[in-house]
């Protein structure tokens, strides 16, 4: 799936920084592994740990038809990662109903030591698109309990 996001991104973003997805480590989890944390999670087995306390800095967390990639600021700030996700989906062409087309929706996000999500603009849209906040952050909320369970289990 890197693969096609590094290609869509060539070929609908080509002043896009490309090295930040190829320079990042790769982490992909199955269905087992995201069910594991998730029961480890509910059973008080494995305990939430503050984002800053992950000690990866810049990787790429891949799971079901999504990506996010992540990078810790270096800065001072609040947020502790901003992340951008990019959920592989199919797009009906505007000219024909019947012609779908494979691409990446986007939505860039920070979030806090507590996991709180900050919306972010991104500039990688779909031509005619109407960004919908409401929907972009249940988005996010649903992908945050895997994000949270797997940066603590990877916790100092």
């Amino acid at each position: 799936m890197l693969k096609r996001l590094v290609e869509f991104l060539k070929n609908n973003y080509p002043n896009y920084n490309i090295k930040e997805y190829l320079d990042a480590k790769y982490i992909q989890l199955n269905n087992p592994q995201l069910k594991q944390i998730a029961n480890a999670l509910q059973s008080g087995e494995l305990n939430t740990k503050p984002a800053s306390n992950c000690s990866a800095s810049h990787f790429i967390f891949h799971f079901g038809s999504t990506l996010v990639l992540l990078q810790k600021y270096t800065a001072n700030s609040d947020a502790i990662y901003q992340a951008e996700l990019a959920w592989e989906t199919d797009f009906i062409s505007v000219r024909s109903v019947r012609n779908k087309v494979k691409g990446f929706y986007f939505i860039n996000f920070e979030f806090d030591d507590d996991y709180n999500t900050t919306l972010q603009e991104t500039k990688k849209t779909i031509e005619g698109h109407v960004n919908n906040t409401d929907k972009n952050q249940e988005i996010i909320n649903k992908i945050m309990p895997v994000l949270k369970g797997f940066m603590s289990a990877i916790s100092d």
